[in-house]
């Protein structure tokens, strides 16, 4: 018997430890390489039953409360995609600030998808959601899996790995959105960059991966730090700090800065903090399906 009416989930945020753009592709997008992982920064989504159609509502003025959030267009296309006349109403709690690169608006699609195929078609297979998914947007699938994964063609072909995942986290966000269209724009690809191969089965380990960390690049991070120089203070006040690496989150503007132990991570995160920047604490988790 399947009568459930209401469901609470969490969405989480996730950081891109590695960004490498390859190319232009003929559909428009741009062809990707990119180490994912998700972090405990989580949005909450709670969706309802209705008789018919879909409601959303949020807590965030910023967050669009109509058809141009992905939680929306994701319930609607499960509800056509399998032809189910009820609807459902989604409330979202916003904890990840929006258009900050840490796929908040991603998550929450996927985790709609989740809710939905549990509340209406619980015998749905993963890949069929994962069709779904890619055709909402190049982050959503990354949110279906395990929280780790590495991101080929335009994020949406995953591969599972397995990385170190004991540290901590500050992210820093300046408080201001960046627009991911604008940032692959004006990203200008270099044909003399030479690609740095990378051994991902060594970084289980937790010295190995310490010790790879720095060498990981954000491909859109210097265009982006062009406009926005307050990305580049940051990461200088970070890593002065102690951490072992401060980068760029996808397309900005959200700094993040990996730390080895939770007491520095705090210390970091009490003095960082300012006025316009929000600043959190938050570690790596697996995504729970």
């Amino acid at each position: 018997m399947h009568n459930l009416d209401r469901l609470i989930l969490k969405s989480p945020a996730k950081i891109n430890l590695l960004l490498k753009i390859l190319g232009k592709r003929e559909d428009g997008y741009h062809e990707i390489v990119s180490l994912m992982q998700a972090i405990d920064l989580q949005d909450e989504i709670i969706l309802e039953k209705r008789d018919r159609g879909v409601t959303i509502s949020t807590d965030h003025p910023d967050c669009p409360a109509d058809e141009n959030n992905l939680a929306f267009r994701a319930a609607r296309l499960f509800l056509e995609e399998f032809n189910i006349k009820e609807g459902v109403n989604i409330n979202i709690r916003k904890k990840i600030p929006i258009a900050a690169g840490l796929g908040g608006g991603s998550s929450d699609a996927a985790a709609t998808l989740k809710g939905m195929s549990r509340l209406f078609a619980p015998e749905v297979p993963a890949t069929k959601l994962h069709h779904l998914a890619t055709g909402l947007g190049s982050d959503v699938p990354f949110f279906l899996g395990s929280g780790q994964a590495l991101a080929k063609g335009r994020g949406e072909k995953l591969e599972p790995v397995t990385i170190f995942d004991d540290y901590w986290l500050v992210l820093v966000y300046p408080g201001f959105g960046v627009s991911t269209r604008w940032a692959y724009e004006t990203f200008k690809i270099s044909l003399t960059k030479i690609k740095k191969e990378f051994n991902l089965n060594i970084l289980e380990n937790r010295d190995d991966f310490f010790k790879a960390l720095p060498g990981f690049d954000n491909d859109l991070e210097e265009v982006v730090k062009e406009r926005y120089p307050v990305i580049g203070q940051i990461e200088d006040i970070l890593t002065s700090s102690g951490a072992v690496k401060s980068s760029m989150s996808g397309s900005g503007p959200t700094v993040y800065s990996v730390f080895e132990q939770k007491p520095k991570a705090e210390e970091v995160a009490r003095k960082i903090r300012r006025g316009d920047w929000e600043v959190f604490l938050t570690q790596p988790i697996p995504v729970y399906v």
